[in-house]
């Protein structure tokens, strides 16, 4: 499928709704969804670049801030990467004095990932640096429209988390 077939405004209303499920509509919906997370991505490793941390050093703390309490082994699954290297960068992160990894509730073998409050306040500022244009996109999509991506984002996460590991 050339990516050249999809326009850039948005398709006509259907009659039937199962309709959209197209594979033109699937991916021009996830060729979208990329690209924004690309632009929101670039955007707050921008707003921090002072601090010198790689883009994968980002991921881990944002999915941090996400879910604080996060263990080691779901942050490797939804950040990528092998043992070792997740290791490397918490540990590093952690003498930044960006994260704290107490042991987890139940299970002192596991740790529960807690941004510090250096490392909040760096995401602090790099979210407030994106809350205007976000503010923007809100405003212009609406109530409804942020309601129902916030839905699909989240629908997004919560599957991939629930499939068994290969």
């Amino acid at each position: 499928m050339s990516v050249n077939s999809f326009p850039n405004k948005p398709r006509a209303e259907r009659l039937d709704g199962r309709l959209f499920l197209t594979e033109e509509n699937l991916d021009r919906g996830t060729l979208t969804l990329l690209a924004a997370a690309r632009k929101i991505e670039v955007q707050l490793r921008r707003s921090i670049s002072d601090a010198g941390l790689s883009a994968t050093e980002v991921a881990v703390l944002t999915e941090i801030c996400l879910e604080p309490g996060i263990d080691v082994s779901s942050l490797r699954d939804r950040v990528g990467g092998t043992t070792p290297t997740i290791a490397r960068i918490l540990a590093g992160l952690e003498k930044q004095g960006l994260i704290d990894r107490p042991k987890a509730e139940g299970d002192a073998r596991r740790r529960a990932l807690r941004l510090t409050r250096q490392g909040m306040g760096l995401i602090d500022h790099a979210l407030a640096a994106i809350r205007k244009d976000m503010t923007q996109v809100y405003r212009q999509s609406g109530e409804p429209s942020v309601t129902g991506a916030i839905e699909l984002l989240q629908t997004i996460i919560s599957i991939h988390e629930e499939q068994p590991k290969s």
